[in-house]
C-alpha cells in the first residue's frame, strides 16, 4: 500500500498532539516496509515553518530527517502547481498534495482533513483507518 502523508499528519507525529498515535504508528508500519510511505517536498517545507515557532529548530530539524529516513520525499513539479490552479477542490495546498499523489501513483492521502480531500482523485483516509486496513494484511 503506497501511502502519502499529508502535512498534518507529520506534524502531529513531531508535535505530539493530541490523537498523534494512530499517525506515529501508520508510521511505524512504513518504517518495517509493510506499507510504503512519502511525503512531498511541500510538506517538509511546512512543517519546517509551522514547527519553528512551537518546537526548537533543533529538535524539528532532528524529527524531519529522522521521518524522511523512514519515507521517501517527492518532488512537487511544475505540472502540480499549475493543475492546482484548475481544481474543484477550494484548499490550495491540499490540491497540491493530491496531484503529487496521484502523480505517485498513491493509494490513500493519509490526513485528518479527511473533507479536505473530498474531490480527490485519490481518497483520503483517517490515520486509523490506515492502521485496520494494515492490519488486515
Amino acid at each position: 500500500m503506497k501511502l502519502l502523508l499529508d502535512t498534518n499528519i507529520v506534524v502531529d507525529i513531531i508535535s505530539r498532539r493530541a490523537g498523534y498515535e494512530d499517525s506515529l504508528n501508520v508510521l511505524r508500519y512504513c518504517e518495517v516496509k509493510k506499507a510504503e510511505g512519502f511525503v512531498s517536498t511541500a510538506t517538509v517545507l511546512d512543517v519546517m515553518y509551522i514547527l519553528r515557532k512551537h518546537v526548537s529548530p533543533e529538535d524539528v530539524k532532528e524529527a524531519v530527517q529522522t521521518i524522511i529516513a523512514i519515507v521517501d520525499v517527492v518532488d512537487v513539479k511544475k505540472s502540480d502547481i499549475v493543475g492546482a490552479f484548475n481544481s474543484e477542490m477550494t484548499d490550495y495546498e491540499d490540491v497540491v498534495q493530491a496531484l503529487c499523489a496521484k502523480r505517485n501513483r498513491a493509494n490513500y492521502i493519509v490526513t485528518r482533513n479527511f473533507s479536505d480531500f473530498s474531490k480527490s482523485s485519490v481518497p483520503a483516509i483517517l490515520p486509523g483507518d490506515v492502521l485496520k486496513l494494515l492490519k488486515q494484511d
